[in-house]
């Protein structure tokens, strides 16, 4: 035989049915074949356990086995091997059950033309072929996965031990900075100084911002973000605001206003988590829009709840630049490099965990629109 030939196990107790399993196999002469036969399943295991197979043809009623038993124990004996159970006519039903356990395909006896057998073999060594790689490639997805948990979880531990110290550190920095400018005189030979020690605790600010926003973003990541939602009013989520970043607004020459038309309902949102999501937004807009410039902030009501939306007239972001904005530390913007790029990507992942989704418009030149999306809160009570 070919060294080619598809090694086929035969196990069937009837010798005119072997007989005439044989015959029609020589017949397929598109299919090299070296038969062995087995007359009862106890046989067909001890082959199975010491002789290499391609595949077994197997009849259901058996001396030592009869109906779904054969396939549960030929699976057991060699489970890598394809099956195609072979049937009597009125037994199609139990034949449907042999495939949903496990077999291949299945053959009714006295109606197996040699093209049919052929083609049923290669179809059944195929189709185990394809579970087979399936198998293996979700095998290979939980072990990438399992890998990639640990090490977000040996991540995750790093960075809480390493937030913790660093924070108390920050901590107290920014209280020695505090007591230090409480006493330095803003005028004479100590000013230098001051302006010194006033940048230390700016500096140690921006650090203790950082460490964060690195930690919203490792909550993010590990579905862990906690928010506790209530009823806002969106006015008063947009004029706090407002009124946080106005004086910077005013230095800058940049006019900051808030549109909230009658007629929006409040919202269903942690404020505290929204409140951050709009300083980013606004913090991101005032560092971009040029003296002489507006920002505008505007809520409202729209299917899937209360729209809230941050315009600025600056200029503007690249169009191959916005499926990225919300990325983990991206950062470029009109060619320019602020802050680790954690804002935008900690803003979708706080909105995300409320239900809704953000999103950026912008024309290069003309500015740029965040807007998010918040569910609105049962009543629809006008503001």
């Amino acid at each position: 035989m070919s060294s080619q030939a598809t090694r086929i196990l035969l196990v069937e107790d009837n010798p005119g049915d072997a007989r005439l399993l044989r015959e029609t196999l020589r017949d397929a002469e598109s299919l090299p074949f070296e038969l062995a036969h087995a007359g009862r399943l106890a046989e067909a295991e001890a082959r199975l356990a010491s002789e290499a197979c391609d595949v077994v043809l197997l009849d259901l009623s058996l001396p030592d086995a009869h109906g779904l038993e054969t396939v549960r124990r030929t699976l057991r004996a060699a489970p890598e091997v394809p099956i195609i159970v072979l049937t009597g006519l009125d037994d199609e039903t139990l034949a449907v059950q042999a495939v949903q356990a496990g077999a291949q395909d299945y053959l009714v006896k006295g109606r197996v033309e040699s093209i049919l057998l052929a083609r049923a073999i290669r179809y059944a060594m195929e189709r185990k072929r394809l579970e087979r790689e399936r198998q293996r490639l979700l095998e290979s997805e939980r072990e990438a996965r399992a890998v990639a948990e640990a090490a977000v979880r040996a991540r995750d531990d790093v960075l809480r031990v390493v937030s913790h110290d660093l924070g108390n550190s920050l901590s107290a920095v920014r209280v020695t900075t505090t007591l230090l400018l409480r006493t330095l005189p803003q005028e004479g030979p100590d000013g230098e100084v001051r302006a010194r020690v006033e940048n230390i605790r700016q500096l140690t600010e921006q650090m203790q911002r950082l460490r964060q926003d690195l930690l919203d973003v490792a909550s993010i990541e590990a579905g862990r973000l906690s928010v506790e939602p209530d009823w806002h009013a969106p006015r008063d989520l947009l004029e706090v605001t407002r009124e946080h970043f106005s004086p910077v607004a005013e230095e800058r020459g940049i006019a900051l206003r808030v549109d909230v038309p009658d007629g929006v309902p409040q919202v269903v949102a942690d404020r505290e988590r929204v409140l951050q999501v709009l300083a980013n937004l606004v913090g991101n807009a005032l560092k971009f829009t040029p003296a002489g410039g507006r920002i505008e902030l505007k809520a409202e009501p729209v299917q899937e709840g209360v729209r809230i939306s941050v315009a600025d007239t600056g200029p503007g972001i690249a169009p191959d630049h916005l499926p990225h904005v919300f990325d983990r530390f991206w950062k470029t913007r009109g060619g320019n490099r602020h802050g680790a790029g954690l804002g935008l990507a900690i803003c979708r992942g706080i909105v995300e965990a409320h239900g809704g989704s953000i999103r950026a418009d912008s024309i290069p030149g003309e500015g740029s629109t965040f807007s998010f999306t918040l569910p609105a809160a049962a009543t629809q009570q006008a503001l």
